[in-house]
C-alpha cells in the first residue's frame, strides 16, 4: 500500500528512513505515524537515530541480503541493527551518505563512481551484480532514483544510456518523473520496498499514479499471494525460460 506522510512537517521522508521487505529503520520521533509505516511497508520498525542523527536514508543502502552503513554510526545504533540478524558492512571511506551514492535491489546495485574503490566489498554485502555509474551526470545515484524488484523511478534528466542500464541490471520498468511537486531527487521523496511505498505528503497525483504504476504498489492491504505473483511477472519479463 501507499501512504503520504510528512515527518515532523518534513516532506522528505525519504532521508528519515530507510527499507527493505523485512524491517524499517527510521527516526525515533515519529509517533503516531509508525502504524502507518508499519501498515504501508509491511516490516518491523526499528526506531533509531543513524550516526546520531534522524537520517537514516542517507546513512543506509542496501536490498533485502545486507545493508551498507556509513563509519559514523554508533555502537549502540549498530547494535540494534545487529541484534536483528541482518547482514551488514560499514564502508570504511570519507564518504558518509552512502545510501545517496548507491541504488539497488536485489537483482543489481548502481554504485557512484565515488564509491568504485568499494565495488567489490558492496557486491559481497548485497548478492548481486554491480555497476559504476552516475545517473544524468549526477554522481549521487540513490538520491534521482527510488527502486524496488518491481521498478524505478529516476529524475528526468536521466539518459537513454541510464535507463537502459537501470532495465538491463536491476531488471525492472524504468520511469521519469517528479515527487514532492516537482522535486527531482526522488531518493529524498519516497522510501518502498516491494510490499509499499511512503511518498512525501506533496506528491500531487499524477506523480502518485507512477508510484503505483511503475513500482507495482497500491492503496490497499497487502497480500502475499498477489506479491508473489507480481514478482513472478517481473522476474518472467527479464528472464529466459527453458
Amino acid at each position: 500500500m501507499i501512504r503520504q506522510l510528512k515527518f515532523s512537517g518534513n516532506p522528505f521522508v525519504g532521508i528519515f528512513s530507510f527499507t527493505n521487505n523485512n524491517i524499517t529503520i527510521v527516526r525515533e520521533d515519529i509517533g503516531e505515524h509508525a502504524k502507518n509505516i508499519e501498515e504501508a511497508l509491511g516490516t518491523e520498525l526499528i526506531l533509531s537515530t543513524v550516526a546520531a542523527t534522524d537520517l537514516a536514508g542517507i546513512y543506509i543502502a542496501g536490498n533485502n541480503n545486507g545493508i551498507i552503513l556509513t563509519y559514523v554510526i554508533e555502537d549502540e545504533e549498530l547494535q540494534l541493527i545487529e541484534d536483528k540478524g541482518i547482514n551488514n558492512c560499514i564502508l570504511d571511506t570519507k564518504e558518509t551518505a552512502v545510501g545517496n551514492l548507491i541504488l539497488s535491489n536485489d537483482k543489481g546495485a548502481i554504485i557512484s563512481p565515488i564509491l568504485s574503490k568499494e565495488q567489490k566489498l558492496i557486491e559481497d554485502v548485497l548478492g548481486v551484480e554491480t555497476a559504476i555509474s552516475s545517473l544524468g551526470n549526477h554522481k549521487y545515484v540513490g538520491s534521482v532514483a527510488r527502486t524496488n524488484n518491481f521498478g524505478c523511478i529516476v529524475h528526468k534528466e536521466a539518459k537513454e544510456d541510464d535507463i537502459s542500464l537501470i532495465k538491463d541490471l536491476l531488471k525492472v520498468d524504468v520511469r521519469m518523473s517528479t515527487l514532492n511537486r516537482g522535486v527531482s531527487y526522488i531518493g529524498a521523496c519516497m522510501v518502498v520496498n516491494d510490499k509499499g511505498a511512503i511518498v512525501g505528503e506533496t506528491t500531487t497525483g499524477v506523480e502518485l499514479s507512477y508510484v503505483e504504476d511503475i513500482m507495482g504498489v497500491w492503496g490497499g492491504l497487502y497480500d502475499e499471494n498477489l506479491y508473489s505473483w507480481r514478482y513472478y511477472q517481473t522476474k518472467k519479463q527479464h528472464k529466459t525460460f527453458c
